[in-house]
């Protein structure tokens, strides 16, 4: 073990920033300005009664789901399982105003199924369309580690396949899925997308009316809105991770899997199917809305939006483009190196709270973030300087987590050598820590990347028109009428973006084949 990597500055640019960009605003929106009246308002408690309302139910889903799908696709061998597994990861990485499009095209007032606009159904769809495939990883990989040896000898003994579920695969899955479903409760509760677009007036969570305070001007209330959203996810956050620290088990690494037959092959199949028409029928209604109208198939959506408008509300393609692609750049030009440095810190540390504290900004949503610094630095709340730190806080936990999780399974004798046989430690880092790791930090730049192009709430709230997105002119588009099917071209390029960026960030590189002796 190297000196470098003891020492505490490594974690010293992270947490001066976490002081600056989050600890200060947080204090002082729940200090300052807090209207305590505004908690015992009886439309308050309502709002509060129909966030938990749409987390409960949808963790419930997700749980429930997670168990079930999970668990059947766990139990078997298939071809395209592994690329079955990474589908199940696509949502995380759709921008939620894609989504959201692609519910309002099926379910919507103009749907082709069913009218469920404002109505919790669809809402507690969208919110199982993102929180399910994470919940069913986690499942598959818990069940995937572990040994079929309990299984085999439950049914020596004559337990049917139901007994065997109930008492030997649903007791181990069921953690797993736990842990599923509170990350499901996180998001879910501070969700605001989902429910800005698709839950109308009757079911607009604390999110969204913390930011209509906020375009009303009543900070005060807001403020109120985010204390109450604060208790609620960091008390929330402390069980899931104190129920996962709870329910740690060893992986026994156990890769075989027998094939499935007959019906069993056929109830698998429609597993799958479910899985996947879940993942992508509502990404395929988006497409097919930007590329019809009433007259049939037409690419009038696209060709309207590089149309010069006369009006000033407007948002330029070209310049959305433009804004997305540079302020992720800026935003990754500072995540990546926090959150390496401090991934590098938690690795030699092994500090459970330090660990802890860097993932605060997840329980932080971006609502609550542009409310604090609009109230604790408004004389910077027009700057691109703040919209940037929400963006990174937003970033780094995902190249903190990818570094960390690829330096655990680096050899600590590798460092020990190379420092034996002289090199330093810049030497060391670059060429042995960065090259064994660099896959698994492609993936966590790659996902910080689509996160930041999908974000909406920080966006809306703090930047100014001439940094207008892709994610606020599809808002824009859709507050009016007859502009859904350039909403949905917009949310097909947004998407197109996305992917393009997070394939070429996150791709592998291809090592050079062995020649065979």
């Amino acid at each position: 073990m190297t000196a470098w990597f003891k020492k505490q500055w490594l974690a010293i640019p992270l947490l001066t920033f976490l002081v600056v960009a989050l600890v200060i605003p947080m204090l002082v929106l729940l200090a300052r300005g807090i209207d305590f009246a505004a908690l015992n308002n009886p439309f308050i408690l309502e709002r509060l009664l129909s966030t938990l309302l749409q987390a409960l139910l949808s963790s419930g889903i997700v749980l429930i789901l997670a168990l079930l799908c999970g668990g059947f696709l766990a139990r078997y061998s298939f071809r395209g399982k592994a690329l079955l597994e990474s589908v199940l990861a696509l949502p995380f990485v759709v921008p939620v105003l894609v989504a959201a499009l692609g519910f309002l095209s099926l379910f919507g007032a103009r749907g082709w199924i069913v009218n469920l606009e404002g109505t919790l159904w669809l809402v507690l769809l969208a919110n199982v369309f993102y929180n399910l495939g994470i919940a069913i990883r986690l499942v598959m990989s818990s069940l995937s580690a572990q040994s079929l040896e309990p299984e085999m000898m439950a049914r020596l003994e004559g337990a049917s396949s139901m007994q065997v579920w109930r008492f030997v695969t649903l007791p181990t899955a069921l953690p797993s899925a736990t842990i599923g479903a509170g990350l499901a409760f996180l998001y879910t509760f501070a969700s605001f997308g989902v429910p800005l677009l698709l839950g109308g007036s009757s079911f607009a969570t604390l999110e969204v009316e913390m930011y209509q305070s906020v375009q009303r001007l009543e900070l005060s209330s807001a403020s109120a809105l985010a204390l109450l959203q604060v208790l609620v996810t960091f008390t929330a956050a402390w069980l899931v991770t104190s129920f996962e620290q709870r329910h740690s088990q060893a992986a026994e690494l156990n890769s075989f899997r027998p094939r499935a037959k007959g019906w069993t092959r056929v109830a698998l199949g429609a597993v799958v199917m479910f899985l996947l028409t879940l993942t992508f029928v509502p990404l395929v209604a988006v497409l097919i809305r930007s590329l019809s109208n009433s007259s049939g198939l037409t690419f009038v959506h696209y060709t309207s939006l590089f149309a010069v408008s006369s009006s000033i509300f407007s948002t330029d393609l070209g310049l959305a483009i433009w804004n997305n692609l540079r302020f992720a750049a800026l935003t990754l030009l500072f995540a990546v190196p926090l959150g390496i440095s401090y991934g590098l810190y938690l690795w030699r540390s092994q500090n459970g709270l330090l660990n802890a504290v860097s993932l605060l900004p997840l329980a932080v949503s971006s609502t609550m973030l542009g409310v604090a610094y609009i109230i604790a630095y408004p004389s910077l709340t027009a700057s691109l300087l703040l919209l940037i730190a929400v963006y990174v806080l937003t970033a780094y936990p995902l190249v903190t987590r990818a570094t960390l999780s690829a330096l655990q399974n680096l050899e600590p004798s590798l460092l020990e050598a190379a420092s034996l046989d002289g090199a330093n430690q810049l030497e060391q880092f670059w060429f042995i820590v960065l090259p064994l790791t660099q896959q698994s930090l492609r993936g966590g730049i790659a996902l910080g990347f689509a996160v930041v192009l999908g974000e909406f709430a920080a966006t809306q709230m703090l930047s100014r028109p001439e940094w207008a997105t892709l994610t606020t002119a599809i808002y824009q588009r859709l507050s009016k009428p007859n502009q859904l099917g350039e909403a949905s071209a917009l949310a097909m390029i947004l998407l197109g973006v996305t992917l393009l960026g997070f394939w070429l960030i996150g791709s592998r590189t291809r090592e050079p084949r062995r020649r065979e002796q």
